[in-house]
């Protein structure tokens, strides 16, 4: 994992510690820091090391490791005396951190056309999007940072975002789409970004094991919006009922999208196949795209893309033209066929409104539809028996297994889940290899089986540690075959 942070070779260099702090004493500001650290493990000679609070671990309590390993200096919170290094204390070290990256790589976002989505779903898909309608585009999604070892599931800690911008920026592109989860917007790993565009996709229940209540996770979220200055482009999914929330929050300009209404929306929908045909309205001009692929949730994904596409001055023809032609993100809606059996699809839908939209979009597709899918451990529990019970409603079969677990016991996750499935229609297989041949065999030809819940990942998080694991590379190896 990177939790340390190197400009590119080309244009790395030091930089004074006055420079990133000008209020620091006289005696330090000569110090001369070379990268931005924030494990101390990671830490390297001349670093500058920041003592995190956190919920398990205290960074202050390993600034003695950061000292030994050779930081050049340490920012913390609590009042600390009698380091052999500098020390700069500051009211919010997650904050600091943040600030101090902008600065160290040079401001990248403000040379960058940047957007920001936030949202409880759609959000990698969104990004991915804006990469294929954005010429010059640099996209930063939850496939990346994983694909990658950064320093976070979704948004990563600020001087990885801002190390990420820079190289963009080197590399001559002009925009620059990032997820801004609610996690990571609560621990202002966004702030010193310069945005564009705020998106907001619309709120469902999930993370309320990190923030405790459904207003401190909106909360969360408008902080990308707060953010946005008066020149900047505040976009909001406006069958959401929060997105005039979202929209208040901004002193940007409004421009929203829907389905059948909306600055931005869609009009004469119709499904076709494993595709959707409908015409792009925009506030200047009008054009008809095939969409390759399913859902009504797919298709307000697609139309967030669209409305960022057409605020940034893109037009409704070259839209059209280049969403038709789209793909969605690794593990999103991606299919597999099982030589005289199923269609397969492997989805990273893990809350209850995310299962929802994707069993919606699967279901006139399907002769009878089977799930398999689980819940993650040290996460909000409340939402297990919710899983269950959209799972029970609208698949005819279901088979519950492990997802990442972590420090949870399986079997007492999975039976939280069936409280919400209700009698029969499902199994319970805890070893998700397992699981999935069994909802292999049965499921026939005509009906669709759907993976849901790790999608792109390549690990399981169990009581164990990481273990590999991913349901597209166990998909080949039972002989399936990708579907573009």
């Amino acid at each position: 994992m990177s939790s340390f942070l190197d400009f590119p070779p080309d244009t790395m260099g030091l930089m004074k510690l006055s420079k990133l702090f000008p209020g620091v004493p006289e005696a330090y500001r000569g110090v001369e820091v070379r990268g931005l650290a924030w494990d101390s493990r990671r830490v390297r000679p001349g670093d500058l090391f920041f003592a995190l609070p956190g919920g398990r671990y205290d960074g202050h309590d390993f600034i003695p490791q950061a000292v030994r390993r050779g930081a050049a200096a340490v920012v913390g919170e609590r009042p600390l005396a009698g380091l052999p290094i500098p020390y700069v204390r500051v009211e919010n070290a997650r904050r600091a951190l943040a600030q101090a990256a902008a600065a160290f790589y040079g401001h990248p976002t403000r040379r960058l056309t940047t957007i920001g989505v936030t949202g409880t779903n759609g959000k990698t898909t969104v990004v991915h999007l804006l990469g294929q309608l954005l010429p010059g585009c640099e996209t930063l999604t939850t496939v990346r940072v994983e694909e990658e070892g950064l320093s976070c599931v979704t948004t990563p800690e600020a001087p990885d975002l801002h190390r990420i911008a820079a190289c963009a920026l080197e590399q001559g592109k002009r925009y620059f789409a990032f997820e801004a989860s609610s996690i990571g917007l609560a621990q202002y790993r966004v702030d010193g970004v310069r945005l564009s565009c705020a998106v907001f996709t619309g709120l469902s229940r999930d993370h309320l094991d990190f923030h405790g209540t459904m207003e401190n996770y909106l909360s969360a979220k408008l902080r990308l919006f707060e953010m946005l200055p008066p020149a900047g482009w505040a976009v909001a999914n406006v069958e959401d009922p929060q997105a005039d929330r979202a929209l208040a929050a901004s002193q940007g300009r409004p421009l929203t999208y829907g389905i059948g209404h909306g600055d931005v929306r869609a009009e004469e929908v119709q499904a076709e196949g494993f595709g959707t045909r409908f015409l792009l309205v925009t506030p200047g001009g009008k054009a008809e795209i095939s969409l390759p692929f399913p859902g009504r949730h797919n298709l307000l994904n697609a139309l967030a893309a669209a409305a960022v596409a057409w605020a940034l001055g893109i037009s409704p023809q070259k839209i059209a033209h280049r969403l038709s032609k789209a793909s969605l993100p690794p593990g999103r809606c991606e299919r597999f066929k099982a030589e005289k059996g199923p269609e397969v699809i492997v989805d990273y839908a893990h809350s209850p409104d995310a299962l929802k939209a994707m069993l919606e979009a699967l279901r006139p597709l399907a002769r009878r539809l089977v799930v398999v899918f689980g819940a993650a451990g040290e996460s909000d529990r409340g939402k297990r028996p919710l899983m269950g019970e959209v799972v029970g409603k609208l698949a005819d079969f279901a088979v519950i297994t492990s997802d990442n677990p972590k420090s949870e016991d399986p079997q007492a996750i999975a039976g939280e889940i069936a409280q919400g499935l209700g009698e029969g229609g499902y199994e319970i297989e805890l070893d998700r290899k397992r699981a999935i041949r069994l909802a292999l065999a049965a499921a026939g030809p005509g009906d669709i089986v759907l993976i849901a819940g790790k999608g792109h990942e390549r690990f399981q998080l169990t009581q164990n540690g990481r273990k590999p694991h991913s349901d597209r590379t166990f998909l080949l190896s039972q002989g399936l075959t990708p579907l573009a």
